[in-house]
């Protein structure tokens, strides 16, 4: 019985536990029954909206870097036709400054590398969600009865369980 008892006392800690988590980024309104439901969307939102962030912003660098090397093609081209001084000046600051960009663009690219760590993290605690809502679930619901054989009302008092019982082991 002892087993029981702290069984239901860990998954009191646990359901407050998540709770409280889910309290602290802003929904005080969760149904009991739905609080590892709502973990899980939340962490598959956040997986989904960093990853089309990521997408977006390496379009947006490759897009930008292919300017820069079409411009700084057209820059070395006029370089051999251009004889003004100013206009060489010019170009030749072009080239340099685009080259300066093209490096911070390669950095941008690099930095979202990121997100495909933050995406497998993420993934791994959804997994965990995912199996710890598996684990509860057996746990309260006994799977050892015996094929073919109905289950009834339990005869002896300390096997009986209440719905109170139920209901304090969400609380």
């Amino acid at each position: 019985m002892s087993n029981v008892n702290t069984l239901r006392h860990d998954l009191v800690d646990i359901v407050g536990e998540l709770r409280s988590a889910l309290r602290e980024i802003g929904n005080e309104q969760i149904p009991q029954s739905a609080i590892v439901n709502n973990a899980r969307d939340r962490l598959h939102y956040i997986a989904t909206l960093t990853e089309q962030s990521a997408s977006q912003t390496l379009r947006a660098a490759e897009s930008i870097s292919d300017s820069l090397h079409a411009q700084q093609k057209a820059a070395q081209l006029l370089l051999r036709k251009v004889r003004s001084p100013a206009a060489l000046e010019f170009l030749q600051a072009l080239q340099a400054q685009h080259g300066q960009a093209l490096i911070q663009v390669t950095e941008i690219i690099q930095a979202q590398a990121f997100q495909d760590l933050v995406g497998q993290v993420i993934n791994k605690l959804m997994l965990t969600i995912e199996k710890m809502e598996t684990s509860l679930a057996h746990l309260l619901i006994e799977e050892d009865a015996e094929s073919g054989l109905l289950e009834g009302p339990q005869v002896r008092a300390e096997a009986q369980v209440s719905q109170a019982d139920i209901d304090n082991l969400f609380d």
